[in-house]
């Protein structure tokens, strides 16, 4: 029976599917209809030809949490809202503040479908969303072409972001046969959050990377973590042939959490640098990009692996994420 209804609704039109869902007062059935609208709309829009300069404007200003940085799961969480302001006719303009009174989203990116809107019509607030699209917690090569057009389309870097990200490329991987390596530490590994995927041995990563070293021919290895201890493990397993961008690393975490008990986050280990947050971003950031430009990737699987998934849409020779069950 629920099939049948969900194939049922997925026939109606974009419009009548809206005006059913402002019919149902129960949320969380109000939350499976919008899943399925926004899948199919997902699905069915050319955005492209979309015209959205003639839409009314709608803000974006909540998020799904209260994000301190800028982050891959912060990407994610705007790209849902883009998808459903779009859904509804509006134009999204992305304005979520952290607790600084920054916002997150141009501190890197361009607005998702530019800075115009009519001015014509009534501008609104994007309403807290009940529904989400089905980000896939490991992604199929269909589901990885499926979700990277969006970060294609609506994930665009400012200018000094993309100077900046360039100018690693080229320094860094440009010419080069690199497997890009991906080893989560601190807060992850440490606090084991519920629901999240589990992380991999440092010593498991380092015997695949062995192994596919050799069958693929890469002589180097980009190295993201942020740990300087997996660093050294890395280096000693693999002298001279460890790739790495402008970073600093995060092993003061752990003197964090012995002070601060099991609630302890990444976020707060500071460098002493003005505009400290700014550059702790960028160069996370700038490490996933590099990771989408490598030519294979082995990772465990966290937000920074599979947004260098959607990134690289598929042109890897070869990519591996751990799949080692949740938390």
């Amino acid at each position: 029976m629920k099939k049948n209804i969900r194939k049922y609704y997925r026939l109606l039109p974009n419009r009548m599917m809206i005006r059913i869902e402002n019919c149902v007062k129960n949320k969380d059935r109000r939350a499976l209809l919008e899943s399925i609208r926004l899948d199919k709309f997902l699905n069915s829009t050319d955005f492209e030809s979309l015209d959205t300069n003639k839409y009314p404007i709608c803000y974006i200003r909540k998020a799904a949490w209260d994000y301190p940085l800028f982050h891959m799961y912060f990407i994610v969480n705007m790209l849902d809202n883009i998808i459903y302001c779009l859904s509804k006719g509006y134009k999204p303009i992305i304005e979520f503040k952290n607790s600084d009174n920054i916002n997150l989203w141009e501190q890197f990116l361009e607005q998702p479908c530019g800075p115009e809107g009519s001015k014509e019509l009534d501008e609104i607030e994007c309403d807290e969303l009940d529904a989400y699209l089905h980000w896939p917690l490991c992604p199929t090569s269909d589901e990885i072409s499926r979700y990277a057009r969006l970060y294609n389309l609506f994930v665009k870097p400012n200018r000094q972001t993309q100077e900046y990200f360039d100018n690693e490329y080229e320094t860094i991987i440009k010419g080069k046969r690199v497997l890009g390596v991906l080893c989560r530490g601190t807060d992850y590994t440490s606090n084991k959050p519920s629901g999240h995927p589990v992380q991999p041995s440092v010593n498991d990563v380092i015997s695949l990377v062995k192994l596919k070293m050799t069958e693929l021919d890469c002589n180097w290895i980009y190295l993201a973590t942020e740990e300087r201890s997996i660093f050294e493990q890395f280096e000693k397993a693999f002298p001279h042939q460890i790739l790495v961008n402008k970073r600093k690393y995060y092993d003061e975490f752990y003197e964090i959490k012995k002070r601060e008990g099991e609630n302890a986050r990444i976020s707060w280990v500071h460098f002493g640098r003005k505009r400290d947050s700014y550059y702790k971003s960028l160069e996370y950031f700038s490490s996933v990009n590099l990771l989408s430009k490598c030519t294979a990737l082995i990772a465990g699987n966290c937000g920074g692996s599979r947004t260098a998934l959607y990134l690289n849409n598929n042109e890897y020779e070869y990519w591996h994420l751990f799949d080692l069950g949740v938390y």
